[in-house]
């Protein structure tokens, strides 16, 4: 591969299959279901992966995840934990930057931290063999002015990668290095269909694939959407990644219309041909030469504190990650939260700091307090924002037994049900209620049907069955 300023690592099985449709966004229904097929022995098999993202996903939240994973990963010693700045992971993404782009981050941050991946023949790197999986990308712990809302940007935000997903991602045969910056320049089709083909051509120079499979189940085009007009998204792509230098053209092709192959009615192959862009020759990936240490994810957070860049050198020269990434959280919460029990700095946070790290002091105690008191009003947010979203599910729950309710009781059984009941409340509500005795043996007909012959899910059930990521 050429030389490489900005790296990206995407997970290969990931790979096999879009992890959101192309249009983005929230669905109806929070899961999207898909499937490929592999190879096992001499046998082919068929996985079914199925996505849940309660908040719907973006075309952007791809890119910022394998940017984050190269970030992560391109360290001499990776850690699962990347403490930086948003300024900092704007930066290394090559975005620009701006109070549009602090927000678009935030928010993609927050749309992957929920997403739940489901794959029934997961390749496992580690023991090599294909198994169930469920797994989770990340959590993130991002930092608020105050005890407000408001994301704070100006200080370190905190990703933690979910252990099995990182172990997969650092096992040797389970991921995919790639160029972040020709991603970045490429349309959110064209970048699955260039991690599709990097992976392929490491083992032929020409691949094939099947036009159904690939522009629905790979690169997450909609299935109501025409062959023809697929084939035509396709060849777009295809034109677009040969103007990079990423595939070309076949002998005696002119056109990469010229790449498909009918093998059927409404059955076609596009096949693909390696470009120049992976034959250039070898040279060093500049993201493995030694890093000025402002490049590092921890100097701002550090800078912010106060500590001088002899102080940072000498950290990162003499001190593992983890321990200045906790004594950093420590600071941070002490400057900013106004924690209780702490007694104040003594000489500046910088101080502070570099005492506790250089000295090996244990953190203190009103840290433990105060993360505390932190998770519990988080929880106790979440635990309102789950009760106003339960309420308004609730709501949508009765809406659908009232609708299913009335198509029941308006069909044939149903009718002949009402009828019955009808006439025999009729009798005993003109003694009862003689004002209303219409009106109420009609709601006495309609609960009797409900209790003894209507069938609709109960709550919980139904929230299974509707919002909940299911395996085909």
């Amino acid at each position: 591969m050429p030389g490489i300023d900005r790296e990206g690592i995407a997970q290969l099985s990931l790979l096999e299959t879009a992890l959101w449709p192309l249009k983005g966004g929230p669905r109806n229904v929070a899961t999207f279901d898909t499937s490929y097929k592999f190879k096992a022995g001499t046998e082919t098999r068929q996985a079914h992966v199925s996505v849940y993202a309660p908040l719907g996903l973006q075309n952007i939240d791809e890119y910022v995840l394998w940017g984050l994973m190269g970030m992560s990963l391109s360290r001499t010693h990776p850690d699962p934990v990347l403490m930086a700045t948003p300024y900092w992971i704007i930066q290394q993404l090559g975005m620009s930057i701006g109070g549009f782009q602090y927000d678009q981050l935030r928010a993609s941050l927050e749309r992957l931290a929920v997403v739940a991946y489901q794959n029934t023949a997961f390749y496992n790197p580690v023991t090599q063999q294909h198994e169930r999986v469920t797994l989770h990308f990340f959590s993130s712990y991002l930092p608020t002015r105050g005890r407000g809302a408001d994301v704070d940007t100006d200080r370190a935000w905190r990703i933690e990668w979910s252990a099995m997903f990182f172990q997969m991602c650092r096992t040797t045969g389970g991921t995919l290095l790639f160029d972040l910056d020709l991603y970045r320049e490429l349309t959110p089709a064209a970048r699955r269909l260039f991690l599709k083909l990097e992976d392929r051509f490491w083992r032929s120079k020409r691949v094939f694939m099947n036009v159904d499979d690939l522009t629905i189940n790979g690169l997450g085009f909609s299935a109501d959407r025409p062959l023809k007009k697929r084939k035509f998204d396709l060849t777009a792509c295809i034109r677009e990644l040969r103007d990079h230098g990423i595939v070309e053209l076949g002998r005696g092709h002119s056109d990469p219309k010229d790449l498909f192959l009918k093998r059927g009615k409404g059955l076609y192959v596009v096949q693909f041909f390696e470009g120049p862009y992976f034959r250039r020759p070898l040279a060093e990936r500049t993201t493995a030469k030694q890093r000025a240490i402002a490049d590092d994810a921890l100097y701002q957070p550090l800078k912010i504190i106060g500590v001088d860049d002899a102080g940072i050198r000498r950290l990162f020269k003499q001190c593992s990650r983890g321990l200045i990434q906790r004594w950093i959280r420590v600071t941070d919460a002490a400057m900013h939260e106004q924690p209780r029990g702490f007694p104040g700095f003594k000489a500046s946070p910088a101080a502070f700091l570099m005492d506790a790290i250089q000295n090996g002091r244990m953190p203190p105690d009103w840290i433990y307090v105060h993360e505390k008191e932190y998770e519990r009003a988080r929880w106790d947010q979440e635990r309102r924002t789950q009760a106003s979203q339960e309420s308004a599910l609730r709501e949508q729950y009765a809406a659908e037994r009232r609708a299913a309710l009335a198509t029941f009781i308006a069909g044939p059984e149903g009718q002949r049900h009402f009828t019955t009941y009808e006439a025999t409340f009729l009798d005993f509500y003109r003694v009862v209620e003689p004002d209303r005795y219409r009106d109420a043996a009609r709601d006495a007909a309609t609960g009797k049907i409900e209790r003894e012959h209507f069938q609709f899910p109960d709550f919980g059930v139904w929230l299974l069955e509707r919002h909940q990521p299911t395996l085909s």
